[in-house]
């Protein structure tokens, strides 16, 4: 999934399309439209990794050739059964794990960047700021 100006895109399909946030009672907040891909071995995991990196937005600046101009999170879905029980029944233990890469903060007077991308120096800055508002909250409310 990538995170850019405002906008969810797929990084698996490359569909640049406009995806939604959606919540429901059954699934809580979920991506509506995003591509899953089942796989079943490390390697596959990988593979599935790396094709969405490779499609993940980079331009160079002033300060790094290869900026990350968005944010790109992996979503991992891990299922395993388990042994039936005593009642006849398979068990299945599931897990989530969310990898999150943050696209840089760059100060915009040291990069020397115009047009789109002090535009997408403007969007990065304000989505890790209200990041940073999110975490606090979630620190406020733990405490």
């Amino acid at each position: 999934l990538l995170i850019a100006c405002c906008c969810l895109l797929s990084l698996i399909v490359c569909l640049f399309v406009c995806l939604h946030l959606r919540e429901s009672i059954k699934r809580g907040v979920y991506v509506d439209g995003i591509v899953e891909e089942i796989v079943t071995t490390a390697t596959e995991t990988y593979q599935v990794l790396l094709r969405g990196y490779t499609n993940r937005r980079v331009a160079g600046t002033s300060m790094n050739r290869e900026s990350s101009r968005s944010h790109a999170v992996f979503m991992l879905s891990v299922e395993s059964k388990l042994k039936e029980g005593d009642d006849g029944l398979c068990k299945i233990r599931s897990s989530k794990l969310n990898l999150i890469d943050l696209a840089g903060s760059e100060r915009q007077r040291d990069t020397l960047t115009d047009g789109i991308r002090l535009k997408e120096a403007g969007s990065i800055n304000k989505s890790l700021s209200v990041l940073g508002n999110v975490i606090t909250s979630l620190v406020d409310i733990s405490n």
